[in-house]
Parts: structure tokens; C-alpha cells; sequence
């Protein structure tokens, strides 16, 4: 096994064709084809299936592509050190976000932080809390902002914040007057909600199936900031957190207080066996300092 073959084996699952994988790689399909040929003698597993004329992984290809991927992961790590180490830059650093987080305030506070570190190399990618939580465990990434809880091995974590989720509506929506609404408010109400595997629906549904409450939902969707954008077309309201609410003031939308009282849990996540570069820490110092000002001002989004 070949670090070559397993390069073409990674190309033709990520193309889907082994002339797209030969694109890639700069070299002719029939190569790539005998790299995997050489690759499946020297694993005894049947990588792709062919009786189509088309190369379809089997399932064993799917589970050998899944634990490749950390391995990959690993020696982009490595390339990016040893470019670091030749171009004499202070480090680099590969952050995981949910949306939420992912969308503004963490650009936000990448920004400020370059302006103090412009050296240091900053990649960050947007997944879903369960997928930042993975990439956090098997050290694809230096940390990962994440909505709790969290159950994997493998992690240290940082409690971040803890604060309330809201109801986004139309500034002239007839919930608007309202300070506080609760459960009872939203019988069948037309709202807009976050996909059904996000904490904030599970406790959304819980808290409605105790009051026996049945609003309409009409759209699910699985980002806050699209809950936001539906809400300001007048497609019906929806619970969200702070950090979303804060992109979203001065949209023609109001935020009012939700009772009872669902908290957004969010942690910063750390691979346990990884050490925590210079770079991580400073840009923690950063991150931190744009949370408290942001939770600061929130507040004042809930005023009637």
C-alpha cells in the first residue's frame, strides 16, 4: 500500500471517475486504474465495483474512504508545518464552526486577530456541531466551536457561553408586542424551524409536546441565519440564538424572550492528545473578547 495508490484511490471517490481523478493527479486514466488495481491486491478488498463500465464504490471502499480521510488530514497538517517552518511564519491554525458561530462572529474575530498576528496561516470551515465534534476527535482540526452536549472520547472542551434562545418574528407580527412568549402563543402559528437534528429543535419539541401545542411548521431549514432570512419574508417565525440574532438587528426583525427558558450551550472543543499551538491560544484570547462584547449588547435586541 502506496502512498501514490491511496492518493488515486481519494481522487476517484471525491471525482467519482478515474478520469477525473487523473485530471487531478496530472497523469493518464489508465494509471490511475493500475494504482487501484495495485491497491486492492495489496488490501484483498474489492474497492470498486465495475460490471457497469463505471467505477461504484462498494461498501468497503465507502469505510476504507472514511478512516483515509483522517490519515489525509494528518500529513496536510504536516505539509502546512513544514511550509510554516520555511517561510518562518509564527504557525497556522484550522478552526471547525457551527453556523451559528460561523457565519459572522467568527470572521469577525478572525479579523481581529490578524490584525495583531497577520502572519499566522487561518482556515476555518462551517459544519454542524455532531461533524465539528468528529473532526475535533480524530485532530482534523486545532479547535471547534460546537453546541453542546458532547459525547465523543478524545476531547477537551471549554465551556463558551450559555445563553437564551430567542423568537425571531416580523416587526409587525401580532407576537411582537409582547415581551415574553410562551408555548401557549404558538398554537398554530405558522413558524419556521431548524432541521429536526439540531439541539435547538429537540428542545423546541420537547417543550411543545409537554404544553400539547401544534404550530405549522412551513419551512425547515438547517441554518439560524435561514430561519432569519425566511422570517424577514414574512414566512412565520422561528427560535434561534443571540449570535444570529445579532447579524439580523435592524432587518425588520424583532427578537422577544422565550419562556420557558431554552439555553444555547456552546464549547470550544480541543483534540486531547494534540498539543494546543501558541497560535490557539492567542487567538482564544481574541475570540473570548469579541463574545463578551457581543453578549453585552444583545440585550438590548429584546427591549419592546
Amino acid at each position: 500500500m502506496r502512498w501514490r495508490q491511496l492518493t488515486a484511490f481519494r481522487e476517484t471517490m471525491v471525482t467519482g471517475t478515474a478520469s477525473g481523478a487523473a485530471e487531478i493527479m496530472g497523469i493518464s486514466q489508465p494509471a490511475v486504474s493500475r494504482l487501484i488495481d495495485a491497491l486492492e491486491e495489496s488490501l484483498s478488498i474489492t474497492l470498486f465495483d465495475r460490471r457497469t463500465g463505471r467505477m461504484v464504490p462498494t461498501l468497503e471502499a465507502e469505510l476504507f474512504y472514511a478512516e483515509l480521510q483522517n490519515a489525509f488530514a494528518g500529513y496536510d497538517r504536516l505539509v502546512a508545518t513544514a511550509e510554516d517552518i520555511r517561510l518562518g511564519r509564527r504557525g497556522s491554525l484550522h478552526i471547525a464552526s457551527m453556523p451559528a458561530l460561523g457565519l459572522n462572529f467568527l470572521p469577525d474575530a478572525i479579523a481581529r486577530f490578524r490584525e495583531v498576528q497577520p502572519n499566522v496561516k487561518i482556515r476555518y470551515d462551517l459544519q454542524l456541531s455532531m461533524r465539528v465534534e468528529e473532526w475535533v476527535a480524530s485532530q482534523q482540526v486545532d479547535l471547534g466551536l460546537a453546541e453542546f452536549p458532547f459525547d465523543r472520547p478524545g476531547i477537551e472542551r471549554e465551556n463558551f457561553c450559555e445563553v437564551p434562545y430567542v423568537m425571531a418574528m416580523p416587526s409587525g407580527h401580532r407576537l411582537s408586542s409582547r415581551s415574553v412568549v410562551t408555548p401557549g402563543d404558538l398554537e398554530g402559528e405558522r413558524m419556521v424551524s431548524l432541521s429536526p437534528e439540531t439541539v435547538a429543535r429537540r428542545l423546541l419539541d420537547s417543550c411543545l409536546a409537554e404544553a400539547g401545542v401544534t404550530p405549522e411548521f412551513v419551512c425547515v431549514t438547517t441554518y439560524a441565519a435561514g430561519v432569519c432570512a425566511l422570517v424577514a419574508r414574512g414566512q412565520g417565525i422561528g427560535l434561534i440564538e443571540m449570535f444570529t440574532a445579532n447579524d439580523f438587528a435592524g432587518t425588520g426583525i424583532v427578537f422577544r424572550r422565550f419562556e420557558p427558558e431554552m439555553l444555547f450551550r456552546v464549547g470550544v472543543l480541543y483534540p486531547r492528545h494534540l498539543p494546543r499551538s501558541r497560535a490557539a491560544g492567542e487567538f482564544m484570547t481574541t475570540l473570548r473578547a469579541k463574545r463578551n462584547e457581543l453578549l453585552a449588547n444583545v440585550q438590548g435586541l429584546l427591549a419592546v
